[in-house]
């Protein structure tokens, strides 16, 4: 039990420094070439972040758990939404949310808490019909954001980060992303041995790994307020912004995308 709970940490820890120097850095290089708006580069953050959440749910669907998987997406998606008012309020930036334009973020994140836990409540685990039905429902947040929010302005970088170039980011980015999905093989293979030979009920590994796979989102929220920090002013809300959507696009890519690809993996597999 020792070794596999000190993967675990190891594994986190990989993911916080991987996503604190690479991941974030890669995309704020990236955006500065493309000149991407606080909105999109905090889509693409959240979309990033969700890849441990994909590689622990395929692990656990490999080892035969993929109960605790499930239970993954459902405690990440609880703490994500708990990291990032931790982080608004450690910041400052609370009268953010009173903000009429975010009503829709916050509604979608409210949604991505509240629908695993619901498929938990109905036991609805795998099948054809569920997936094809989260599938559906990510399609409809995208369009809705489309229609209702304007990508905006390019974002503001941090000092060092003008001259962003593509190739430059892109490198930080796939290292990153390598590192990530490596980290993520081995905290679900780690939470199958701890399920099948220890006992550890499933829905206590799955808030483990959903609070290591948590941390990553955590890293970006604080790195997404550092690097607007310089920019403050009384009504400037960009940080936020980017931040807000960092959840919603993870959140949202948890239960739309990881969840039901992972179903359909381990329906293929089973």
């Amino acid at each position: 039990m020792f070794k596999d709970f000190s993967i675990l940490i190891l594994c986190g820890a990989i993911i916080v420094l991987t996503v604190r120097f690479l991941l974030v850095p890669g995309i704020v290089k990236i955006g500065a070439a493309f000149k991407f708006s606080a909105k999109t580069r905090g889509q693409m953050i959240g979309y990033a972040t969700s890849i441990p959440e994909f590689t622990v749910l395929v692990a656990g669907a490999i080892a035969g758990v993929f109960d605790a998987g499930l239970w993954n997406i459902a405690a990440s998606n609880i703490i994500n939404w708990v990291l990032f008012l931790v982080t608004v309020f450690a910041f400052r930036q609370q009268i953010d949310l009173r903000k009429k334009w975010f009503i829709d973020e916050i509604f979608f994140v409210l949604l991505s808490v509240a629908i695993p836990l619901l498929l938990l409540y109905m036991q609805i685990k795998t099948g054809f019909i569920p997936a094809i039905g989260l599938l559906v429902f990510f399609f409809t947040y995208r369009i809705l954001d489309k229609l209702l929010n304007q990508a905006g302005k390019p974002a503001p970088l941090p000092p060092g980060s003008k001259n962003g170039t593509l190739w430059g980011g892109l490198l930080f980015l796939v290292f990153s992303l390598v590192l990530i999905i490596l980290a993520g093989r081995f905290l679900g293979t780690s939470a199958g041995l701890l399920i099948t030979q220890l006992g550890v009920p499933a829905w206590a590994i799955g808030w483990i790994l959903g609070f290591v796979t948590s941390i990553s989102e955590f890293v970006s929220f604080i790195e997404i307020y550092r690097i607007h920090k310089p920019k403050h002013r009384p009504g400037y809300s960009k940080d936020t912004q980017e931040a807000i959507d960092a959840l919603v696009t993870s959140n949202i890519s948890n239960i739309g995308l990881v969840l039901p690809l992972g179903m359909i993996i381990y329906m293929l597999l089973s």
